[in-house]
């Protein structure tokens, strides 16, 4: 309980402090000395470069500042369409392991989450990483299946999520976990399942009511919504979906008898594969056709109709950018969607930099509808990021492997179809879209305020994982000063306003003058860490 009055009433000034004018930049060296970053000839200020990872990226670190800087913003976007993806390749124990053991099983989850945060802290390929995240934020697996189903569904949209949208869903419509998760692994004709095929339209790609080019709703005479499709529709669509299996092997560990590093295959026998024709969304599918055909029949038909430019555009963007676009920026982006063919390189260069996305670059000139609150992994792994660290910070309280991650939010693991957090959950009071607002829950406020203390007593679970620890250390040592400006530096683009900066000068000068150098670097940050201005990627 002393955690949270210190956080409610020590850090009282520093939670009031959501806005201001940006502050000096510059790096701190390891003399405690700082030192001005000169701009490129690209004209991206640190502050602009920084903003912008944190958009494009698991969070900004002064190389990848660096880069975009010299790059600029484009040409670092193009640069990371070229990085190969990173994929998680699954050992032995998670292969094959005792289900019955909860030793042996609790070791082959862990492997995830260890890859995951090892991929997000040290990758190369940060674009497409956030890219996967953010269409695993509505083409959800929930937490369910087993420790190696996990591993192909992420590898599954690392592959193509900066691709083309409809070959994404085809490998998504295909994923052994997918179908058991939406049962289109039980879809036969003889006895159909129509619960992939609601989801598909319904969370994946056109959505329950018609839309315009900009997002917003089409309506009737009396102002109803109009359906986008009937329950007729999601049996056509059933009926087009059947027949798929695993491509089971029974000389396969039990554990991956269902092949989850491979498609689903057709199933050969009568029965399973509806071959009547169908209309589905007033498109017509010849009957007579395969399993494959009448997939591809039915992503053509989903992908291309009107919602689905909207509907991907608005979900990217919310986890990008901004959860209230504009209808002008929804409308930009759903052009070159469809003009594309759902090509998600071009998407994601129109989202990152629209000009709506950018006007924050300079804080005089931001939007004040921009904006997205930081979901508890990202302000994890932003943290991680900003103090150095290059791979998974290992859990000391763990036996099996386990690794220090965002407790609220555990990474593609989403509690049900609807993902972690629905478009629409709107801010209380202010009634403005916030989906991220839905996990700031009493439990996650209760770690930010008293998690980073308590993680880094055990400083070198954090410095043989490449944290910089010894940095802030070193610069707490010297001066408060010295401290707040690398801390400006690493963890607000070099831009804390005024009003947080004397709020962490009168913390360090009163609440913590007899605290360690490492205390009053962790006791301050998890202050940080809980404002509004830490919080929100503006």
């Amino acid at each position: 309980m002393s955690k949270l009055r210190f956080f409610f009433f020590g850090g009282a000034a520093l939670l009031a402090a959501c806005s201001g004018d940006p502050g000096g930049g510059g790096f701190l060296n390891s003399n405690g000395q700082v030192t001005v970053v000169t701009p490129s000839p690209t004209n991206v200020s640190a502050y602009a470069a920084a903003r912008f990872l944190e958009q494009a990226s698991w969070g900004p670190t002064p190389q990848s500042v660096q880069e975009v800087q010299s790059l600029g913003m484009a040409g670092w976007i193009d640069q990371q369409f070229k990085m190969p993806a990173s994929i998680a390749v699954a050992p032995s124990y998670v292969i094959d392991y005792d289900s019955d053991n909860r030793a042996a099983s609790d070791k082959a989850y862990q492997f995830f989450p260890r890859s995951f945060y090892d991929f997000a802290l040290g990758g190369s390929d940060q674009l497409r990483q956030r890219v996967s995240w953010s269409l695993y934020n509505f083409i959800v697996v929930g937490n369910t299946g087993n420790a190696l189903g996990k591993v192909e569904y992420f590898n599954t949209l690392q592959r193509d999520s900066l691709g083309k949208f409809p070959d994404l869903i085809r490998s998504v419509t295909l994923n052994p976990l997918m179908g058991e998760f939406l049962n289109n692994n039980q879809n036969k004709a003889n006895q159909p399942n129509e619960n992939y095929a609601r989801e598909l339209m319904q969370l994946f790609t056109v959505g329950l009511v018609k839309l315009n080019a900009d997002g917003s709703v089409q309506r009737d005479s009396a102002g109803k919504a109009l359906e986008t499709y009937t329950q007729q529709d999601v049996i056509q669509a059933t009926k087009a979906l059947s027949g798929w299996e695993s491509d089971f092997n029974p000389f396969l560990p039990k554990t991956n008898r269902s092949n989850y590093g491979k498609p689903m295959v057709a199933a050969p026998w009568n029965g399973a594969h509806d071959f009547t024709s169908k209309t589905v969304l007033g498109s017509f599918i010849s009957g007579d056709q395969s399993a494959s055909q009448d997939l591809d029949a039915l992503i053509r038909i989903l992908t291309t109709h009107p919602n689905s430019a909207p509907f991907v555009a608005r979900r990217l963007i919310q986890n990008l950018v901004s959860s209230d676009p504009s209808p002008a920026y929804l409308s930009r982006v759903s052009a070159v969607f469809k003009s594309s063919g759902g090509d998600l390189p071009q998407v994601v260069k129109a989202i990152l930099l629209d000009p709506e996305a950018r006007a924050g670059d300079d804080p005089a000139l931001q939007i004040a509808r921009n904006g997205k609150i930081k979901e508890p992994i990202l302000v994890h792994t932003n943290f991680l990021r900003s103090l150095g660290c290059t791979s998974a910070v290992p859990d000391r309280f763990s036996s099996n492997g386990g690794v220090y991650g965002a407790w609220t939010q555990n990474p593609y693991s989403a509690p049900n179809v609807f993902g972690y957090f629905a478009p629409n959950h709107l801010a209380p009071e202010s009634l403005v879209p916030a989906p991220e607002q839905k996990l700031i829950t009493s439990d996650e406020v209760r770690r930010r305020a008293s998690d980073i203390t308590y993680r880094m007593e055990q400083t070198t679970d954090f410095t043989k994982v490449g944290c910089e620890v010894d940095l802030f250390v070193k610069a707490a040592a010297t001066s408060e000063d010295a401290l707040i400006a690398l801390i400006s530096e690493r963890f607000f683009k070099g831009a804390m306003p005024a009003p947080l900066r004397q709020g962490a000068k009168n913390l360090l000068t009163k609440d913590l003058a007899n605290q360690a150098p490492l205390r009053k670097f962790t006791e301050l940050m998890q202050i940080l860490i809980s404002t509004p201005t830490y919080g929100v990627v503006k």
